[in-house]
């Protein structure tokens, strides 16, 4: 059974709403309210669909074996998830860092 969903609110926020998660307060008053069921739960983000991930990870892990070939060592599924995810997390952990030394 497919349900329809509301459009993810993320892909329009600005920065200042998605740095704060300002996008997600109405579904918090949603289910401050009452419980929350399947159709108040947004539609997955394009970026975050299993086909966008599996294809760029699967272009990764083909980089990944050409050098693993090249220096003649075995690939790493590590290596291929950091080149994929990497620059996001090091930019999320930078924001953390700055969030919690302001805030201790």
């Amino acid at each position: 059974i497919k349900v329809e969903r509301p459009p993810h609110p993320r892909a329009n926020a600005n920065f200042f709403e998605i740095l704060t998660f300002g996008w997600i307060l109405k579904l918090f008053q949603i289910g401050n309210k009452r419980d929350l069921e399947i159709n108040d739960l947004y539609s997955t983000l394009n970026d975050h669909l299993s086909s966008s991930l599996g294809n760029e990870l699967e272009k990764k892990w083909r980089i990944e074996l050409a050098k693993a070939k090249k220096s003649n060592r075995h690939p790493s599924l590590l290596s291929a998830l950091l080149q994929m995810f990497g620059p996001k997390w090091i930019l999320y952990g930078f924001l953390l860092l700055i969030i919690e030394t302001l805030l201790w």
